[in-house]
């Protein structure tokens, strides 16, 4: 089923334009922007740290209440988040307003727990074809995650689609009822080496030889002819 999202938030400044990204950052601060249909775009500025706590939590898949001064909060989505070449600073964040009323469509991450059978008891190999689902939902029905149950995979060969995933009333899943999410493979056949009797090695030895002397005797004719 859907884990039920967090309520989060996050407070946010209104960030001057004529200051340049890099000085926020100097503060402990990430400028961003906060967008969205029919809404004009406001730029704005959060603390590193209360963003790096809030994003471990909400990921991009949780609505957060973004609370910029005295005016209510706005419902946002974090929508992308910009590093550094070496992944070690936040450079931009974009955050996405919900309008109230309107569905969203999100792409929901898939959280695969327990353990499959198939593999415990037949030494079977699990493939996943799919980690994320995308879904339409309402805002206050967007899950977190989809939890994909792999205790249902008994048998190898068994798979769990995309209609067998199990979510809220109110969330419609946009990817094809048929496609794979998991599926349990074949154990790898092992290798064995071909078991050669005493009696067999010891003959393939000889018939070796007698090819090598047959070949010197050939060799010894040519050689002759060409005298």
């Amino acid at each position: 089923m859907n884990k039920p999202a967090e309520k989060l938030e996050l407070s946010a400044e209104i960030r001057d334009t004529s200051i340049s990204p890099k000085a926020f950052r100097t503060q402990g601060k990430v400028p961003g922007v906060a967008y969205g249909k029919d809404v004009v775009p406001t730029p704005l500025a959060v603390k590193l740290l209360d963003f790096k706590k809030i994003y471990r939590s909400a990921g991009e898949t949780t609505i957060i209440n973004l609370k910029l001064g005295d005016a209510l909060p706005k419902m946002v989505l974090i929508k992308d988040v910009q590093l550094s070449p070496d992944q070690d600073e936040y450079l931009n964040i974009d955050f996405l307003q919900i309008k109230v009323g309107e569905k969203l469509r999100v792409t929901v991450p898939l959280k695969f727990e327990n353990e499959a059978p198939a593999v415990k008891d037949f030494g079977g190999i699990l493939i996943t074809n799919k980690n994320e689902v995308e879904v339409e939902c309402m805002p206050q029905d967007l899950p977190h995650e989809i939890i994909v149950d792999l205790t249902k995979l008994a048998n190898v060969d068994d798979s769990i689609l995309v209609k067998d995933l199990h979510v809220n009333a109110g969330v419609e899943l946009l990817d094809q009822p048929e496609d794979s999410i998991i599926m349990v493979a074949p154990p790898a056949a092992e290798e064995v080496e071909p078991v050669v009797s005493e009696a067999e090695a010891v003959a393939a030895v000889e018939a070796t030889g007698e090819k090598t002397e047959s070949a010197e005797g050939e060799t010894t004719k040519e050689e002759k002819k060409s005298e």
